[in-house]
């Protein structure tokens, strides 16, 4: 049995977050195939289906990374290549309805989950240490003054209990000029002290 998508795997970009949800969900269809009677057309159409999701998923997912400015979006869109080339191999080259199955269960656990699981993570990873999470722009409050630390970050806060946030100086004035960002954990706009 194939994991589902969970929050803990999540790149926080809504868009992305659906389509690996998508993908997820094929892929499980996929996999419990290879458990059940199949015709090799109800295999190929899901096969199809993945590879075709898969395509546009890739695309979408390589602008988000450069919008982000992620340092491996080559290394990362090879990759993506490497999949894309090894699932249209896959359908192909395969002889029998055995083989189809073998190769279906290949691409939906090997190469498509590992990668959500293991190469997309990185992108979050960064994410997570270069570009807070912006929401909707709301009218700062002038009367509050930001704690400066010895790192020349400022210190915020949200909902959370006991939770500070460390924000750079250049995030903080995007904050004093109108934008917000919120907490990952309460989803709540952090707030100077």
């Amino acid at each position: 049995m194939l994991p589902a998508w969970s929050k803990e795997i999540s790149v926080y970009n809504e868009k992305i977050d659906e389509q690996h949800k998508k993908l997820f969900e094929i892929a499980g269809r996929a996999y419990m195939m290879t458990e059940k009677k199949s015709s090799k057309e109800e295999v190929i159409g899901v096969l199809r289906e993945l590879l075709e999701y898969t395509k546009e998923h890739f695309k979408d997912e390589e602008e988000y990374m450069q919008s982000i400015s992620f340092p491996r979006l080559e290394a990362h869109r090879a990759i993506h290549q490497d999949i894309i080339r090894d699932m249209v191999s896959a359908v192909t080259r395969v002889q029998n309805l055995n083989d189809l199955k073998d190769e279906i269960a290949k691409i939906a656990k090997n190469w498509l989950l590992v990668h959500i699981i293991k190469e997309d993570m990185q992108i979050e990873k960064f994410r997570r240490n270069t570009c807070p999470l912006p929401i909707k722009p709301t009218e700062p409050k002038p009367e509050e003054k930001p704690v400066q630390t010895e790192n020349k970050k400022i210190e915020y806060f949200c909902s959370c209990p006991n939770k500070v946030h460390y924000v750079p100086i250049d995030v903080d004035k995007k904050i004093r000029a109108g934008g917000v960002f919120n907490c990952k954990v309460c989803k709540q706009a952090i707030q100077p002290k």
